[in-house]
Formats: structure tokens, C-alpha cells, sequence
């Protein structure tokens, strides 16, 4: 067995029992017994269970942000690079309800590091910098920041959240509903 796919198991033995157990809830040993390895195969790839948990984070993170920016277009308008960003992290989570699910246990969690912190503000710059822009060109107003965040991320949630108790079908006009509401909010009049 090739060490990647030791490697890929764990992480997703990880991802499963967290989403499930919590990060308590989850010992190493039931990590190994899920990923079909030894426990101390895991500690041959991980220095401890923090380290394993802020990899499966930040490679999660990285798919995520991979997503967000896939298929957007240069040169496009600041409302349709906001939709189409806003729409690939919907389909993001919607697509992948374990990942989303981990991602909400770990910002509530005590391994949430400054570092860890930093390297989201790095990856999400491209949206300061959408909204910089849209203020700039006069289209969006003076909206702050941390308010972008809370509703395009907040909007996410909710929608994959209610989508996966089966309370919500999630349509192309209730996207487009949904983006418009936000849109309304944030343009210049």
C-alpha cells in the first residue's frame, strides 16, 4: 500500500469520526481502526492528533478556496465575480456536507491557531479585494468587510445546513433570489 493512500485514509477516518464524534469524541485509536492502519502508522505521518487535525483543516481550506475562484472569469463585473464566487462555495458545501461540517466544528474549536487564522485571511484576499474594488468603481458602497464575510458565508451555511435536514430545495431562483437580496444590500444607489 502506497504511503499517500495511508496518508488520504487517515485524513478521511478523521474527517468522518469528527464530523460524527467531535474532536473529543474521536481518540486516535478509533482513527486507525476506521483508516485501517496502525496508531502508530498515524504518528509516522502526523506529530499528534493536533497536527492531523490542522492538516485535514488547512487541506479542506485549500480545496474549498480552489473552488471558490474556479471558473471565474477575468475582467468580470464586481456583482457577477461576488455571484459566481458566493454560488461555487454554495455548491461547495452542498457537495461536500462532511467537509462544510468540520469547518463549522473547527472555528468553534480551541485548535483554531493564529497562524491558522492567517493563512484564511491570505486565501480569502481576493475578496478584499473584490469588495476594494467594487467600492472603488462606485457599484457597492462603503460596506465593511466583516460584513461581506457574515452574509456570503452565513448565507452558505444556512442554505447547506437546511438543504442537508432535507427543510430546503435548493433551486437555481432561490439562488438567484438569495444573491439578488445580498446584491440589493450592498450597491450604491
Amino acid at each position: 500500500m502506497e504511503p499517500q493512500d495511508k496518508r488520504a485514509r487517515i485524513l478521511r477516518a478523521t474527517l468522518e469520526l469528527i464530523t460524527d464524534h467531535g474532536f473529543h469524541g474521536t481518540p486516535v485509536s478509533m482513527i486507525a481502526d476506521l483508516a485501517k492502519v496502525g496508531a502508530g502508522t498515524i504518528y509516522r505521518y502526523f506529530a499528534n492528533k493536533e497536527a492531523l487535525i490542522t492538516e485535514l483543516y488547512d487541506q479542506i481550506q485549500k480545496d474549498l478556496h480552489e473552488t471558490t475562484l474556479k471558473d471565474v472569469p477575468d475582467g468580470v463585473s464586481v456583482r457577477d465575480e461576488f455571484f459566481l464566487k458566493w454560488r461555487n462555495i454554495l455548491g461547495y458545501f452542498l457537495e461536500n456536507p462532511l467537509e462544510a461540517h468540520f469547518l463549522e466544528q473547527y472555528a468553534s474549536s480551541p485548535y483554531v491557531r493564529p497562524q491558522v487564522a492567517e493563512e484564511i485571511r491570505r486565501r480569502n484576499a481576493h475578496l478584499r479585494h473584490l469588495r476594494q474594488r467594487g467600492i472603488d468603481q462606485g457599484i457597492i458602497r462603503p460596506v465593511k468587510y466583516q460584513t461581506l464575510v457574515i452574509f456570503l458565508w452565513g448565507s452558505v451555511k444556512e442554505l447547506s445546513r437546511q438543504s442537508a435536514s432535507g427543510d430546503l430545495a435548493i433551486t437555481d431562483g432561490l439562488v438567484e433570489e438569495l444573491f439578488s437580496v445580498f446584491w440589493e444590500g450592498i450597491r450604491a444607489r
